[in-house]
């Protein structure tokens, strides 16, 4: 019968089994009891506050937290959004009105059609935009003025758009057209009060060529200031209005389309003063945002720090088994 060697190392002698070391440093009670802690780690870990409470008695701190952070963030967007209806319906209380101030006897339409069918209908509704514009600071009821650069004002910008040339004859089945687009501009000035008058009075000395006219171009811009927000403690915004009136005869179909558009951009006022409660409510609003801002960064912090620990723990795990 073969002799059995035994290999010592430093007095410990472990036996092996195909292939594999086992630590018999560990009791089986040790291992047990390690064992059993592991599991409780990891179902405290996974427990809800309460469960936590209940079991430990910890405050839920972390969930008073988060419950505070989105009634604070639901505040917020509620806050936001009356604000932001108060901004769409400005835009378009100022659209419409624009359209009553500038468009001569606008009447409100589903489809929002606009149209002229004579030639002296062309000219009078040119003539009153402009009167209309030059006038604006004796007519208009809301608080809008022209745009000012320096010491000047901006005028309005007069445009006709037309092929180059053109000799239209239906009658005959004839026409001799050059279809490049020329422009021609000119400006009246916000103190031009010359060309103040009647619609029937052409003191424009606007002359259109109707068979080769594409489209009449009016833009000017003016400013207004949004104050109903005062009323919801907040500060006003400053409005400025492009204004671009379009008599649209591409068609050439006896029917001249008019539409107005409105290119709107809010900006913060550049000297402004607001006395009263309305400025201390701003200066608390802006204590609540920030107390927003630190609320969300302790929650931050909070979560990284549990997710911090359930890494560390997940390591202790594969090492204990």
């Amino acid at each position: 019968m073969a002799n059995t060697e035994v290999v010592t190392n430093s007095g410990n002698s472990q036996p092996e089994e195909n292939g594999c070391t086992f630590n018999q440093n560990t009791s089986p009670s040790e291992e047990l009891l390690l064992e059993d802690q592991m599991r409780r780690k990891l179902k405290f870990f996974f427990m809800n506050p309460c469960e936590k409470f209940w079991a430990r008695g910890r405050k839920p701190w972390k969930l008073v937290i988060q419950i505070i952070k989105l009634a604070m963030v639901t505040i917020q967007l509620v806050y936001f959004g009356l604000s932001n209806q108060m901004v769409v319906a400005f835009k378009e209380d100022n659209t419409i009105a624009f359209k009553h101030l500038f468009l001569k006897e606008y009447v409100n339409q589903p489809d929002d059609t606009y149209a002229v069918y004579t030639q002296s209908d062309v000219y009078s509704q040119i003539i009153f935009a402009v009167n209309q514009y030059l006038q604006l600071r004796n007519i208009s009821i809301g608080n809008h003025a022209y745009e000012e650069k320096g010491a000047e004002q901006s005028g309005m910008a007069i445009c006709q758009n037309f092929y180059k040339q053109g000799n239209i004859c239906p009658g005959n089945d004839t026409f001799d057209i050059d279809p490049q687009i020329e422009t021609e501009c000119f400006s009246v000035e916000p103190d031009d009060t010359f060309y103040i008058g009647t619609p029937e009075e052409n003191k424009l000395n606007l002359t259109l060529d109707f068979h080769r006219l594409l489209t009449v171009e009016l833009t000017f811009k003016l400013k207004a200031i949004n104050l109903q927000t005062i009323r919801h403690h907040e500060l006003p915004d400053c409005y400025d209005f492009t204004l671009t009136i379009t008599f649209d005869n591409k068609a050439h179909s006896g029917r001249i389309k008019i539409s107005l558009d409105n290119d709107i951009s809010i900006r913060e006022c550049k000297d402004w003063h607001v006395s009263g409660s309305v400025q201390r409510n701003t200066h608390y609003m802006m204590i609540f945002d920030g107390f927003v801002i630190l609320m969300c960064l302790t929650s931050l912090i909070l979560c990284l720090r549990s997710v911090i620990k359930g890494i560390q723990l997940q390591q202790v795990g594969v090492v204990a088994f």
